[in-house]
């Protein structure tokens, strides 16, 4: 047997095979006899029929197709034996010749291969972030809003109510569908109860919000889920339903991927609230801290405020210059993985937005039904953003073995203590759940997630120590994943 090894471009190997012939005939054999078992051959006992005989009987090309299965499934473990290759996943039969030699030809996709390059060499200015007295004063106004008198009102809705809703929204699409498309809108005058969920659908829109008891606050600050909603339900009754369009800034940074778009919004008044705030003095700081220690003043509630509101800033700060730094590492690091890596990570996406769809009382099939979308068009959209995340997480990896970080057994121990600390009376009846291995190693991946992006930011300020002597990292291949993001 002759074991040809060919590494390809899209990081898969292909295995041709060259066997010899008495090989292929003892497996012909084999197949015949496993054929037999289970042909009725006038004259013979099932199984006893001789080879020449089954042959003629089921037709040369029925074994042979049998004999390279059993063949293919031996041959291909030799090959992955002898070549030293790392198989991401299953191989694949590409081919297989009779002629001029019995050869099998096999494709294979390979294990994910980083290098890292001078990744140490990476720099990011870092800018502290700053805490303003507006977000303070907009802090102490939660506060208020969460402690504020709440009443029904009959009158129509006015700026500052409180307002239960069910909405149903949608993103239209740039190029109106022709007229006669279908449609499953329903009928204008339609009664919408609390429990239906055929909400109406423009051609060629995509689902953006369907919630059923939505409670929201319509004042300046809180004039979600669009710019220009709160003012679109100014007037409105209990009970009434109302259909307007508004177009989303066009402001990445702010809105993402709605930036620029034009959204409808089908909006049915449920209750309408007046809220009265409280006064924001000493007395409202002493009530909801009478029950520390020492009750606060509003002077010390609002510095404690500033102070945990810094600490936010500081961590998001750090967490967003992790993901530049990282980015950095990735652009100029040397990352192969085959695409059954890739349509792997894209399974998991399109699980998720089933999941997060199912909330919404839709599934993936209305979601693809509802956008004339196949599974390939969402393979499409969801490509680049897979791989730009497998990229950052298989970095990440590789930084972790390469600074040899570890984490002591002792440090998932006071993690696990620092999470029951958080239940108060019930962290005793939680402590079992933490002694299963798969919990702990959940607690281990979650600290050297954060161990490898506090090394990376050590890295881009120029504050890193020396690397340890790299080892295998003790984390599953997802670690880091909640730094990926879904796109």
């Amino acid at each position: 047997m002759n074991i040809q090894t060919e590494r390809l471009e899209n990081h898969t190997a292909r295995f041709t095979i060259e066997l010899d012939v008495n090989r292929l005939e003892q497996a012909k054999q084999e197949a015949a006899r496993k054929l037999a078992k289970w042909v009725n051959i006038p004259g013979f006992r099932k199984g006893k029929a001789p080879y020449r005989i089954l042959v003629n009987y089921i037709g040369e090309g029925a074994v042979l197709e049998e004999a390279v299965e059993i063949l293919g499934n031996d041959l291909y473990k030799e090959a992955l034996d002898k070549s030293g290759v790392e198989p991401y996943g299953p191989g694949e039969l590409e081919k297989f010749d009779l002629e001029p030699t019995p050869t099998f030809i096999f494709t294979v996709p390979l294990q994910p291969e980083v290098q890292l390059n001078d990744y140490r060499s990476v720099r990011l200015e870092f800018t502290p972030p700053t805490v303003e007295d507006d977000d303070v004063n907009r802090s102490m106004k939660m506060l208020q809003e969460q402690h504020a008198l709440v009443e029904e009102s009959h009158k129509p809705v006015a700026p500052g109510n409180r307002v239960t809703v069910d909405i149903h929204a949608e993103v239209l699409p740039e190029t109106p569908v022709e007229a006669g498309a279908e449609t499953d809108e329903h009928d204008e005058h339609e009664e919408h109860d609390d429990h239906d969920d055929h909400a109406p659908h423009t051609p060629g829109a995509e689902p953006l919000l369907h919630e059923h008891d939505a409670v929201l606050i319509l004042d300046e600050e809180h004039d979600e889920p669009a710019p220009g909603f709160r003012d679109a339900l100014m007037g409105a009754n209990v009970g009434e339903r109302r259909e307007f369009e508004l177009i989303y800034p066009d402001d990445k940074d702010e809105y993402e991927d709605l930036a620029g778009k034009r959204a409808k919004f089908y909006v049915t008044i449920k209750k309408i609230e007046t809220i009265t705030l409280p006064a924001l003095n000493d007395d409202f700081a002493a009530r909801i801290t009478a029950e520390e220690e020492k009750p606060l003043t509003l002077l010390e509630l609002r510095m404690r405020m500033r102070e945990n509101l810094q600490k936010a800033a500081e961590q998001r700060a750090k967490s967003l210059y992790a993901g530049q730094a990282l980015d950095r590492i990735v652009e100029q690091a040397t990352v192969s993985f085959p695409d059954a890596l890739v349509n792997d990570q894209i399974e998991d996406y399109l699980e998720r937005l089933d999941r997060d769809l199912r909330q919404r009382g839709l599934t993936l099939d209305d979601y693809m039904r509802i956008t004339g979308k196949t599974r390939e068009d969402l393979y499409n959209d969801y490509r680049e953003t897979a791989v730009m995340n497998l990229k950052r997480s298989l970095v990440l990896r590789e930084v972790l073995r390469a600074e040899g970080l570890t984490v002591a057994e002792e440090a998932i121990d006071e993690e696990i203590e620092r999470i029951l600390s958080q239940f108060g009376a019930q962290a005793e009846g939680l402590r079992s759940m933490f002694q299963n291995e798969s919990m702990r190693n959940n607690v281990r991946n979650d600290l050297l997630e954060q161990h490898v992006l506090d090394r990376i930011v050590a890295i881009a300020k120029g504050e890193a120590p020396e690397p340890t002597a790299p080892e295998q990292p003790e984390a599953d291949e997802t670690v880091a994943e909640s730094t990926q993001g879904e796109g």
